[in-house]
């Protein structure tokens, strides 16, 4: 006789979705086929719950399952949130960066740390819209500064207003290191906020290559806008716990992947 567990189609849909919040604030994501075995319910059942998880803004959809949604975090709180992890990013995205081009480096706080990276005999123009990002390379005396944009949003600690987009669209990039709030294979590199992913839009449609330095929490972030999909356009620059399943689809899709080793990075 099967041991009786209390999940099934007799357990109350209330008590389903309480378990699978649970599952997503434990893990940041849930797919849909490993929740119907587990609970002893159809998949359909499932999507069902999760839709109506989306709908309350707990959650979102993705294909096979759904990512915790999660409020964005004001600059200034996340410098020092994992500081190694984004050191390492960002020493392997700075070796990345070619002498003599024209490189955009949005704010955020792993980019922060690839600016800090720069080597300083490197001849680089770069380009931001972030205050913290021009200040961290001020010493470099062969990499030119500019800035674009006006007013400074302070919790992204970015200008993304009307100017900016007005300056961004003069620009021609070779590269462009991009703050990503969250990453999927389906939905791409994304964004919190309307005008930061308008910015980062911008950016990227202005860019010759797009450098991506993500911490592996970002894969299960869910941000609402999109910026840009995943292309053979597209360098990855990621932890080595980075979710092998979710690189393997980025590769199919023609990204490069680069993966740190510890420090080595």
């Amino acid at each position: 006789m099967r041991e009786y567990t209390g999940f099934g189609p007799f357990m109350l849909t209330r008590e389903r979705q309480t378990l699978i919040r649970s599952r997503l604030d434990a893990h940041g994501r849930v797919v849909a086929a490993e929740l119907s075995v587990e609970f002893e319910v159809s998949e359909d059942t499932i999507r069902r719950d999760l839709r109506e998880l989306a709908a309350a803004g707990l959650c979102e959809r993705v294909y096979g399952g759904a990512l915790l949604r999660t409020p964005p975090v004001p600059l200034g709180l996340r410098l020092d949130v994992r500081l190694e992890a984004k050191r390492t990013l960002g020493r392997m995205t700075a070796s990345l960066l070619e002498e003599g081009s024209v490189v955009f480096i949005d704010a955020g706080s792993t980019n922060l740390e690839v600016a800090r990276a720069i080597a300083p005999g490197l001849r680089l123009t770069v380009v931001t819209n972030g205050p913290v990002i021009a200040a961290a390379l001020i010493d470099r005396p062969h990499t030119e500064v500019i800035m674009v944009g006006g007013r400074m949003n302070a919790d992204l600690g970015a200008c993304v207003d009307a100017q900016a987009l007005t300056e961004i669209g003069r620009l021609n990039i070779d590269a462009y290191v991009i703050g990503a709030c969250g990453i999927d294979p389906a939905a791409g590199l994304m964004a919190q906020s309307f005008e930061e992913g308008s910015i980062k839009r911008a950016i990227a449609a202005r860019s010759g290559a797009i450098l991506a330095p993500v911490t592996t929490e970002k894969f299960t972030v869910r941000a609402p806008f999109a910026v840009s999909d995943i292309t053979d356009d597209s360098t990855l620059i990621v932890e080595a716990d980075a979710p092998e399943a979710a690189l393997s689809r980025m590769r199919a899709q023609g990204a490069r992947i680069v993966a740190c080793r510890g420090d080595a990075g």
